[in-house]
């Protein structure tokens, strides 16, 4: 079975300010992209994160928040974070010991990763492990 299109929040604003002294009610906003999910293969399922741009902290008035696909729980063991560790090391972006644990040296080593190939985020992406050669 093919869903299209998938409707998914990517980004929110929240409490945009109103006058003081107005009856206005408080307003939000929502931005809503498509996105497609291929759901031919039985017992697939994907996982999705979401992620505060801007460390978390209103730009006028706005909080904006990114929705994207990550690996699911069951897929991060410490062999896979080991083969993560070892990708990212390859491509001068990790200088610590190769362990399997997923530590703040591993998440700086996959924000930095990311940023250099235009998204910055800590949280590992399907896409930058498919560009790794860690999920096909």
């Amino acid at each position: 079975m093919r869903l299209n299109p998938l409707l998914l929040i990517a980004m929110l604003s929240v409490g945009i300010p109103q006058p003081a002294g107005t009856d206005m009610p408080q307003t939000y906003r929502a931005v809503v992209l498509q996105a497609d999910a291929d759901t031919t293969a039985q017992g697939v399922r994907d996982c999705w994160a979401r992620y505060a741009v801007g460390g978390g902290q209103p730009q006028n008035g706005m909080l904006e928040e990114i929705a994207f696909r990550v690996p699911c729980p069951e897929m991060l063991t410490s062999g896979f974070i080991r083969n993560l560790q070892g990708a990212l090391a390859v491509r001068d972006h990790y200088n610590g010991e190769v362990t399997g644990q997923p530590d703040a040296a591993t998440r700086a080593a996959i924000r930095a990763y990311q940023r250099a190939n235009g998204f910055d985020s800590p949280v590992l992406t399907v896409k930058t492990a498919q560009r790794l050669g860690l999920m096909p």
